[in-house]
């Protein structure tokens, strides 16, 4: 399904949760228990209630509803449209889900260290071939998870890691990855990551070579 603003006060917390890439980690009956997802902990601190839909932050004492922990964990300019964030956030985690339960893993490609796999190669998977700047080690790039983000993507070929200068968001491929999808679970994100490879081998295998054009023959006077 796709979500819109209308449907905004029936989305449960724990399915707002899982789009953050956020899973249960324990709970009884009705309450779920979750680490805090704009926090870092140690330990899971966050409860859910399931049957209230509500949440409670036993290290802060706070609770709310899905639009404040829209608020807690919106970044950038996704704080000025708190429902627009949480719309973009579920439809995301729905096409992410569609994406991982179509992707087929080809034997071919699970011997992949997916940790090495260079974030310019990858960009070429998600269908940008070539960045539209560079500038010494930095590859610039639209973002691939926000349409309007023209040029915001920066790759540091050295490192392999890269940055959203819009959004402050950064990492290697496995964060990468995650904002596409909106999923955190590793084994996942290796599927989709050596799906998405391996689309691109099968391209590239499939593309004729071009062949080298004959000179013309000279005409004999």
């Amino acid at each position: 399904m796709r979500y819109t603003k209308k449907d905004i006060p029936n989305i449960p917390l724990t399915t707002f949760m899982d789009a953050l890439g956020e899973k249960s980690v324990g709970g009884y009956g009705y309450l779920k228990l979750y680490y805090a997802p704009f926090r870092d902990d140690a330990e899971a601190l966050f409860v859910v209630d399931t049957k209230m839909n509500i949440w409670y932050d036993h290290g802060t004492d706070e609770s709310g509803d899905l639009y404040g922990l829209a608020e807690l964990t919106a970044r950038g300019d996704h704080r000025k449209d708190i429902n627009g964030y949480i719309v973009k956030m579920m439809n995301e985690y729905e096409i992410a889900k569609e994406m991982l339960t179509k992707r087929a893993i080809e034997p071919q490609v699970t011997h992949l260290d997916i940790s090495k796999i260079p974030l310019t190669d990858f960009m070429k998977a998600l269908g940008q071939e070539h960045p539209v700047a560079a500038d010494g080690d930095l590859r610039i790039y639209n973002s691939p998870y926000d349409s309007s983000a023209k040029g915001t993507m920066v790759i540091n070929i050295r490192t392999n890691l890269w940055r959203d200068t819009k959004t402050g968001a950064n990492g290697g491929i496995y964060d990468l990855a995650y904002e596409l999808t909106g999923c955190a679970n590793k084994s996942e994100l290796n599927r989709y990551i050596a799906g998405e490879m391996n689309a691109l081998q099968k391209k590239q295998i499939s593309k004729p070579e071009e062949k080298p054009l004959k000179p013309k023959r000279k005409m004999r006077l």
